[in-house]
């Protein structure tokens, strides 16, 4: 079966899907946020066949998310500025995980402040300005990138959630 590619969608989550939303390609990054950047070490931790493992790390540097780095006699895999900020996406799946798919004795990885020792607190929505925000208290509007269809279909969710 062919895969769809999202690339051409003007919405910014099926874009981001294209590349995230293959699960190897997620626990690839969550490896190397961890700290693993050698190819026998993601295969090892993961238990993925060479052959998925390869074209996975292509990808993923094609996307930029990952850069290939020769040390040595080895090639080791380091994350650039854009794979590092799919940590606050890849935590917010590990805590929805915990909290709604969790095991009898307790999650398998607890995140903490390297510091103190402190817990995570759980990641939530807010605005610009700081305010937390409930799914009820946040809307759309057109963004400068919208075309026609979803500006159209902006206007609809708005008519259907506003006030009667």
């Amino acid at each position: 079966m062919e895969r769809v590619s999202f690339e051409d969608r003007n919405c910014s989550l099926a874009r981001a899907l294209d590349v995230l939303g293959d699960w190897w390609n997620v626990l690839i990054i969550r490896e190397a946020l961890w700290g693993t950047h050698k190819f026998d070490d993601f295969q090892r931790h993961l238990g993925m066949s060479k052959g998925i493992l390869s074209k996975r790390l292509k990808l993923l540097q094609e996307h930029g998310i990952l850069e290939k780095r020769s040390q040595g006699n080895s090639v080791d895999y380091f994350l650039t500025a854009k794979g590092r900020e799919v940590q606050t996406v890849i935590i917010s799946i590990m805590q929805w995980g915990d909290r709604w798919y969790p095991q009898a004795e307790g999650s398998p990885v607890v995140l903490v402040n390297r510091q103190t020792g402190v817990p995570l607190a759980p990641l939530g929505l807010q605005d610009s300005e700081g305010t937390p925000l409930e799914l009820t208290d946040i809307g759309l509007c057109a963004g400068p990138g919208a075309n026609e269809e979803t500006r159209e279909r902006i206007r609809q969710i708005q008519r259907r959630q506003a006030p009667s």
